[in-house]
C-alpha cells in the first residue's frame, strides 16, 4: 500500500506547486478578471451534455435525427361506403338475363328515358367486415315505370362493385316492393308479386297477392358474386317469381345459385318438392335454365327456397 500512495502524493505536490506559480504570476502584473474569463470551465457545455446523452450504454454514438417508423397498411373504414354518392357510380340497368346496358343516371338517354336513385340502405352482405349498400334505380319511360334494387359491394380499395342481377324489382302493372331494409348478414326484402291468371283482374294500382319476405346476402365465387337466400344459403337470393298452384310429388333435384349449366350445384341429387316458377320479365333470357321453388320433404311450403334448375338434369 505505501508504494501505491507515493506516486500519488508526488503528483499532488507538483500540481499544487504549479497552481502557486500561476497565482504569483497573476498577482505580479496580470488582470485577474480577464484571466478568469479565459480559464476553461470544469462544467460541461450544453452541446457536450447533448452529445453525452446521445451515447448509449455501450459507448456507441447514436443519431440525433428522429427515426421515422415504417408505414403500415391502414384498416379500411367499415362504413366508408356511406360516404359514396350513388349518383357518381357507373350504373348498369338490368333488362333481363339476356340484356344489360350501362346508363347515365344524371341525364335522359337517347330514348328519352330518365333515371332516379332511391335512398340507400347499408349492411354487410358478404361477411367481409365492410358495410355494403342496396339502393334502387327507377326508370321512367313515358307511361312505363320500372324500379330495381341493386346490391353494391364495398371494396377495400376503389369504388364499390354493382352486383347483377338486382335483388328485387317492381313495375307498373306488375310486382310491388314494400321495403328493402338492413338485417343481420344482408337485407330483408318484402314484396308482393303478381300471379298469372289469379291476379289478372287487378288494376295497375293494386298490389299482387303473392306476399314474400326473404333475407338476401351475397357470396363471392372468383370474379362472380352470387345472391344467396340467408334462410338457406343453398338457395338463390334474387327475385323468385310465383309458381303455378298445383299438386306435385317429391322429385330428385339438382339445382344451383346461377343459371349456368356448368356451375356448381348447391342441391345435388336430393329428394325434394319442386315447382318451376312462372316466367318473369327480370328472369327471362336464362334458358334452358329455369327458376324453381323447392322445399324438403317433411317441411312446409313456407320453408321453400329458389334454385336454378336444368330441366333435363332432374328426375321425376
Amino acid at each position: 500500500m505505501a508504494q501505491t500512495l507515493r506516486p500519488a502524493r508526488a503528483l499532488a505536490g507538483i500540481t499544487l506547486s504549479t497552481a502557486l506559480l500561476a497565482a504569483c504570476s497573476t498577482t505580479a502584473g496580470g488582470d485577474v478578471g480577464s484571466d478568469l474569463e479565459a480559464a476553461p470551465s470544469d462544467t460541461p457545455t450544453a452541446a457536450a451534455q447533448t452529445e453525452a446523452a446521445q451515447t448509449d450504454a455501450t459507448g456507441a454514438e447514436t443519431t440525433s435525427a428522429a427515426t421515422t417508423p415504417e408505414p403500415t397498411p391502414t384498416t379500411p373504414d367499415p362504413q366508408a361506403i356511406r360516404q359514396v354518392d350513388p349518383a357518381t357510380l357507373e350504373w348498369i340497368w338490368w333488362q333481363d338475363f339476356a340484356a344489360q346496358e350501362p346508363v347515365d343516371v344524371t341525364a335522359a338517354d337517347e330514348f328519352g328515358r330518365t333515371y332516379t336513385i332511391g335512398d340507400p340502405a347499408y349492411s354487410d352482405a358478404d361477411g367481409d367486415g365492410l358495410e355494403d349498400m342496396v339502393v334502387s334505380l327507377a326508370q321512367l319511360d313515358g307511361n312505363g315505370y320500372r324500379e330495381q334494387w341493386f346490391l353494391w359491394l364495398a371494396e377495400a380499395e376503389g369504388a364499390p362493385t354493382q352486383v347483377l342481377p338486382p335483388v328485387t324489382g317492381m313495375a307498373r302493372c306488375g310486382d310491388a316492393v314494400e321495403s328493402v331494409e338492413p338485417t343481420e348478414g344482408g337485407f330483408l326484402v318484402r314484396e308482393f308479386l303478381r300471379e298469372p291468371i289469379i291476379d289478372d283482374h287487378l288494376d295497375c294500382a293494386a298490389t299482387g297477392t303473392y306476399e314474400v319476405t326473404r333475407r338476401v346476402g351475397a357470396v363471392r365465387d372468383g370474379d362472380t358474386t352470387l345472391l344467396v337466400d340467408l334462410a338457406d344459403p343453398r338457395g338463390y337470393g334474387g327475385l323468385c317469381p310465383t309458381h303455378p298452384r298445383t299438386e306435385i310429388a317429391p322429385v330428385t333435384v339438382w339445382g344451383g345459385l346461377t343459371p349456368r349449366i356448368d356451375a356448381a350445384l348447391t342441391i345435388d341429387g336430393e329428394e325434394r318438392f319442386l315447382i318451376p316458377t312462372h316466367g318473369h320479365t327480370m328472369t327471362a333470357g336464362a334458358e334452358p335454365m329455369l327458376l324453381a321453388s323447392t322445399w324438403a320433404v317433411g317441411e312446409s311450403f313456407g320453408d321453400r327456397i329458389c334454385v336454378w334448375i336444368d330441366p333435363v338434369r332432374y328426375e321425376g
